[in-house]
């Protein structure tokens, strides 16, 4: 059956998330999913906007605030604003987006622009991370650096979240490296200490093994994605 999963990315640097600490949510997606047909829709919130937070009294406040409600508290507010049923949720931080990418070898996209950012320890000199246009093949640092750069931006958070959902396509695309089920394992390892989820291993693993034929049964990619914007 489709499902959709709301993909949160919390603005922490810690090596671990603590899955009970307050975080902004500055990476709103929801990723509605379709195993049959593997297409993909992703919509992206940009991180100000104004809607009733359930958790406050259903208060307008900026989306991102409920993200301190904890993660029921932001799928509570994202369901009755958009009228779309959450079935899992996955939160991230810094570290756990750069040890996803890395476990997953990394990511090819076509960067839209060049700039500098800093690392993932929000640091600037020469532990910025720079990146030029076009298209290439990143690590960890550089994919977590397009997914937060937002100063140079014409559009701020709006162009923002389109590179987010560049990086995400990244990802989904590059599950096509997962040869095995031990492989999945070692990528759900890598990142366990830094990602917290309703997901069960059992599920990501059910749909590994539904994806993995039509996965190495040619070369292009993985799953149609539709992506969306609030305009």
């Amino acid at each position: 059956e489709p499902f959709t999963i709301l993909l949160l990315g919390v603005d922490s640097t810690a090596s671990k998330l603590n899955k009970n600490a307050a975080f902004n949510g500055d990476t709103i997606m929801l990723i509605t999913f379709n195993p049959n047909t593997m297409s993909a829709t992703m919509f992206s919130v940009p991180r100000d906007t104004y809607v009733p937070v359930t958790c406050s009294g259903n208060r307008y406040k900026k989306i991102n605030s409920a993200a301190y409600g904890g993660s029921k508290c932001m799928v509570n507010t994202l369901e009755q604003w958009t009228g779309i049923d959450i079935d899992y949720y996955v939160k991230i931080n810094f570290k756990g987006v750069v040890d996803l990418v890395n476990a997953l070898g990394g990511i090819d996209v076509d960067v839209p622009m060049k700039f500098c950012e800093q690392n993932s320890k929000r640091q600037f000199g020469n532990k910025k991370i720079c990146l030029n246009k076009g298209f290439q093949h990143l690590d960890g640092e550089a994919a977590l650096a397009l997914a937060r750069h937002r100063k140079t931006l014409l559009l701020g958070d709006f162009q923002r979240g389109q590179n987010q959902q560049i990086v995400v396509e990244g990802m989904m695309n590059s599950v096509k490296n997962l040869r095995s089920a031990n492989d999945v394992l070692d990528v759900l390892d890598a990142v366990s200490m830094n990602i917290d989820t309703n997901i069960k291993t059992e599920e990501i693993l059910s749909l590994y093994n539904v994806a993995k034929d039509m996965m190495f049964s040619d070369d292009t990619n993985m799953i149609n994605i539709q992506k969306l914007y609030l305009s």
